[in-house]
């Protein structure tokens, strides 16, 4: 019960933070288009059928079905378009400084309230992965199987391996840039745009390599890389009543080994205690300078993405520590993600692709995942990340965004004309159809992402049923089918 209310917390506190986002978005160009003299036909709260609502200087203020942000109708704002009331009456034509005012309005607030919720989070703190100067390499893939149809079968050496990448080798810069934690360093590789350069120590020597990244099977084709490195691992949260949790293993613990296997990374852990299989092992911590073994966990099992798995209830992660990030840094850093996101978008020599980008779908997923393995604060710096995106996506030069009628506005203010209405029509009608497609395209994606588990699950199931049947066993009397 009390999981369900969590669950539900979460999901209001989503769509209260996201449903805040556009609103203010739309707000800021009503308030601008009040002020700057021009029609307003309505301003929504939510989308769909009208709840409740009330009109005012002629100007309908509702509350709408759908709380997926909201919406404000600007008949002037479209540039060479006539400008008509929603009844057909024709509208003066606006200003081409006020149409920019009141685009640019939109993207200001989002800015705006991202500061003041960075504020927040800048006072109370979040959660981050503790920096580090080096990530040393423990272990590094030598092959892989080429993907295209019809290719030999041979196996090629993996581009980190031959460029020369070894175990025991301590990474420190990447494309010029230390090297700050995992995180960072598998952003970096994920949205290179050609080589990736690696400067690295290995004993008293400093080498310098690179190579072109290569698609990944396992992460959709990015270009993740195909190497492991040592990090610390500490537990993160410990499940009440499981194994973890009735020997006496605490958050904070240190996680140095599993049986007589050192443990590099939290992957690592996971894949230790899977291959005991249910079986009794030992856990060895380090907690307040002293080690600790934790002896007979017996991992219990559980069922996930198709797959069966052993737990003994503890969330494994890098240490964590509290850092005060300004407002100003969180602006930046959604600046360079989104600069780095759109290059190796646009990138002929980059692995990502439109299918890899997140629509509203995959934001949701990812919100609720961020607040429930890792806590409010760090749900709230999402929360500023996404308004700080959304003022950067609109203000990009495309037709139908804030950013496109900045541009078509500052066109005609230098020109002194107004763009035919028809064309005018037309680049608004095919650009709509392009941003809603493209829309469609990554919800499409997002949702596989999300049933994907649920599938494989069914899958294994239907072959393990298919499996089992009577006339199989007839057929293949020798066979032995494993639960």
């Amino acid at each position: 019960m009390l999981e369900a209310l969590y669950f539900i917390g979460i999901l209001i506190a989503i769509f209260f933070f996201l449903g805040l986002c556009i609103m203010i978005h739309e707000l800021g160009h009503l308030l601008c288009a009040l002020w700057r003299g021009l029609h307003v036909e309505r301003f929504s709260i939510g989308f769909g059928r009208k709840i409740w609502g009330f009109e005012r200087n002629g100007v309908e203020y509702r509350l709408s079905l759908l709380p997926f942000g909201g919406y404000v109708a600007l008949p002037q704002l479209v540039s060479g378009e006539e400008p008509k009331t929603e009844d057909g009456q024709p509208l003066p034509y606006a200003k081409p400084f006020d149409r920019i005012l009141t685009a640019l309005a939109g993207p200001v607030s989002n800015i705006l309230l991202g500061f003041a919720l960075g504020a927040l989070v800048w006072l109370v703190g979040v959660e981050r992965p503790q920096i580090v100067d080096e990530l040393e390499v423990y272990e590094i893939q030598e092959t892989i199987q080429p993907q295209g149809e019809g290719e030999e079968t041979t196996e090629i050496h993996t581009p980190e391996y031959a460029a020369g990448l070894r175990p025991g080798d301590r990474i420190f810069e990447i494309n010029g840039r230390p090297v700050e934690g995992l995180e960072s360093l598998v952003t970096s590789i994920a949205l290179s745009t050609g080589e990736v350069r690696l400067s690295l120590r290995r004993e008293s020597e400093v080498l310098h390599i690179s190579y072109q990244p290569k698609p990944n099977p396992e992460w959709e084709g990015l270009g993740y890389p195909f190497f492991e490195v040592k990090t610390p691992v500490v537990i993160l949260n410990v499940v009440p009543k499981s194994p973890a949790d009735e020997a006496g293993l605490a958050v904070g613990d240190r996680i140095l080994a599993v049986g007589r296997e050192p443990i590099h990374n939290s992957y690592h852990f996971i894949q230790a205690v899977g291959a005991a299989a249910g079986d009794p092992v030992s856990v060895t911590v380090e907690r307040d300078g002293q080690e600790l073994e934790f002896a007979d966990l017996r991992g219990r099992r559980q069922e996930e993405a198709g797959e069966t798995r052993y737990v003994i209830g503890v969330q494994p992660g890098q240490p964590m520590e509290t850092r005060h990030l300004t407002p100003w840094w969180q602006f930046k850093n959604v600046l360079t993600t989104t600069r780095d996101t759109l290059s190796a978008l646009v990138s002929r020599d980059s692995l990502v692709a439109p299918r890899h980008m997140s629509g509203p779908v995959g934001i949701l997923q990812m919100q609720y995942m961020t607040i429930r393995y890792r806590g409010w604060r760090q749900g709230l710096f999402f929360v500023v990340f996404i308004s700080f995106s959304l003022a950067i996506f609109n203000l990009l030069p495309v037709p139908v965004l804030d950013g496109g009628h900045i541009v078509a506005g500052g066109l005609e203010m230098v020109v002194r004309r107004r763009p035919p209405p028809r064309l005018a029509w037309i680049v608004q009608a095919v650009f709509a159809v392009l941003l809603i497609g493209f829309m469609l395209y990554v919800t499409l994606h997002d949702l596989d992402r999300l049933t994907r588990p649920l599938r494989e699950s069914l899958r294994q199931e239907q072959s393990t049923e298919e499996a089992t049947e009577p006339e199989d066993a007839a057929v293949y009397p020798d066979s032995e089918v494993e639960d």
